[in-house]
């Protein structure tokens, strides 16, 4: 990838590599190691009641399973995104890849989780990263949208449809 000639405006949030990989690095190191143990190491004859060894065992298991499964649905698909005016960078933290908005179908947000805003970019073509790449914006999401009215057009011409614009957003730039 090369480096852009135009200021890059990093529209992802910044909570992206904890959520995507400290998290659940840390998570998997100590839930992990605690998960080895219980299943193989710990004795658990004297469990109360209504538990025995198997049952305990078992739902620590499906515990730590069942969170690693969250961790990829919520966080782990997660991308760290960079726009320019002409071009959409993408990074999963280890490789990057440049795309034009042309090369966009659908764009969807969505409240999904906590405090963050998810955005999911849909691809005419399969890109490195699939057809959809998901990231967690920023407030610069619609900042940058809203200062770069070309690239709102390029968007519409690509999509048929434009993201949302925050009532605010749009009264500041009325402002200027």
């Amino acid at each position: 990838m090369s480096i852009p000639t135009e200021k890059l405006q990093v529209v992802s949030s910044r909570w992206t590599f904890f959520l995507k990989l400290a998290l659940p690095v840390f998570w998997t190191c100590f839930f992990g190691t605690a998960t080895i143990a219980i299943l193989f190491f710990i004795s658990l004859d004297g469990i109360a009641e209504p538990f025995t060894p198997l049952s305990a065992r078992l739902l620590v298991a499906s515990f730590f399973v069942a969170t690693m499964g969250l961790f990829y649905l919520l966080f782990m698909r997660n991308k760290w995104v960079g726009l320019t005016p002409s071009h959409i960078y993408v990074s999963n933290f280890m490789k990057s890849r440049k795309y034009t908005y042309d090369s966009l179908v659908k764009i969807e947000e969505s409240k999904a989780f906590f405090f963050f805003k998810r955005v999911t970019l849909h691809f005419r073509e399969p890109t490195f990263f699939g057809k959809t790449i998901f990231f967690m914006s920023n407030y610069y999401w619609h900042y940058f949208l809203n200062k770069h009215p070309e690239v709102l057009q390029q968007i519409l011409d690509a999509t048929g449809s434009l993201p949302k614009i925050p009532e605010e957003l749009k009264e500041e730039k009325k402002k200027k």
